[in-house]
């Protein structure tokens, strides 16, 4: 994918690119930090190696600083995760990686795309909502560690 882009309040030049086993190291760092579930190199490794997966590096002057990934089946996108490292949280990142997963998965022509988020994870939920996904919606009692709810968001291609 290899998009470049810039704006005026980051100096950093923001890249996005398919993710590659070289990438395990610093996805599963980015995992400890983000998830209570976190994946292990060995699960990270069996995404990369999965061809329904399709999993995005973003990096900040060539410096990882988040991914996002989905399952394509059937047509329909299912996010699995998106991640920013925690010293990048705050700056848009998640919504700007959430977008370029977007185009990837309407760039493979996906028809529709879904995802869970946490109840109480109000950001994540701001970002979504921001990309043009819609809570359509609750799983209860969907986390193990938990049990908190999850808002079930959908956005589907138009024009088609």
């Amino acid at each position: 994918m290899g998009t470049k882009a810039t704006s005026s309040t980051d100096a950093a030049v923001i890249t996005f690119r398919e993710m590659t086993a070289a990438d395990v190291k610093a996805v599963v760092a980015i995992e400890a930090e983000s998830f209570h579930d976190a994946w292990n190199e060995n699960m990270v490794l069996g995404e990369v190696n999965n061809s329904l997966t399709h999993y995005l590096i973003m990096e900040a002057d060539g410096v990882t600083i988040g991914y996002a990934g989905f399952w394509l089946v059937a047509g329909e996108a299912q996010v699995t995760r998106v991640a920013v490292t925690k010293e990048e949280r705050g700056k848009n990142y998640g919504t700007r990686l959430t977008a370029a997963l977007i185009n990837k998965a309407w760039e493979l022509e996906a028809e529709a795309i879904t995802l869970e988020v946490r109840e109480s994870n109000i950001a994540a939920q701001r970002a979504y909502l921001t990309c043009g996904f819609a809570s359509e919606g609750i799983r209860p009692n969907y986390y193990e560690d938990n049990h908190e709810n999850a808002v079930i968001m959908w956005l589907y291609r138009k024009g088609k």
